[in-house]
């Protein structure tokens, strides 16, 4: 009989097997380790709280910043504006009462005036005379009636000055409404005490235009994420 060649694991390895196999092997090992070390440093991340912690802030220039406030404003108004109110208007005022006062009026008042007189003053008397005749007569006694109508014509000036004292008690009755016209300007200064609370939504874009010094800054407290990127994959390569 002839002797049989060996077969499954018995079978001899050749040489270009083993290096295929352990370069097989190499290649998933850098590929898994590859990866690995690719999800470690842009997936994990360090965690830890600063607590009263002083930095130094620097802004640099041009920085662009986009702020947005939503906590309410708090605020306290106290003022005291000096307004002026113009009151032109007519108002319509109801009186429902009479009238009862009594005027004391003492003063002088002056005259200055002309009166003209132009009338007929009938005249009815009886003259006497004594008539003479002669010279070596003695005069006659004469009893004439006389009865004319003499027309008068004149202008007579009047300056005087006239005392008046007068004590007047008038009553009357006032119309039901009248109409009172407004025409003022009222100054008002009014106090305000009041405590205002505003919310105000909105975003506001700006820039800086040169780069302030440090300031001192206090860290109360902050908690920090800190990735494990590794700085050589996100620099360009020349």
């Amino acid at each position: 009989m002839s002797a049989q060649s060996p077969r499954g694991w018995n079978r001899p390895v050749k040489p270009v097997a083993l290096v295929v196999v352990g370069v097989t092997l190499l290649a998933v090992w850098l590929l898994l380790f590859t990866a690995s070390v690719w999800y470690f440093y842009g997936h994990w991340e360090a965690r830890f709280t600063l607590r009263d912690q002083p930095v130094a802030l620097r802004l640099p220039g041009n920085m662009q910043a986009l702020a947005e406030v939503q906590s309410p404003l708090r605020s306290r108004l106290d003022v005291s504006p000096t307004l002026r109110l113009p009151i032109h208007q007519t108002l319509t005022a109801q009186i429902q009462d009479s009238l009862d006062a009594r005027v004391q009026l003492s003063t002088t008042l002056p005259i200055d005036t002309e009166v003209t007189v132009d009338q007929d003053v009938p005249v009815r008397t009886t003259v006497t005379l004594s008539v003479p005749l002669r010279s070596w007569l003695p005069p006659i006694p004469v009893t004439l009636p006389v009865d004319v109508v003499l027309p008068v014509h004149m202008v007579v000036p009047i300056h005087v000055q006239v005392p008046v004292v007068l004590d007047v008690h008038a009553t009357g009755e006032l119309p039901p409404s009248l109409r009172v016209p407004l025409d003022t300007t009222f100054v008002l200064k009014p106090s305000i005490h009041a405590d205002l609370t505003a919310r105000m939504v909105g975003r506001t874009e700006f820039r800086l235009l040169a780069p302030l010094e440090p300031f001192p800054v206090q860290i109360e407290k902050a908690a920090l994420r800190v990735p494990f990127n590794l700085t050589v994959l996100g620099q360009p390569q020349p």
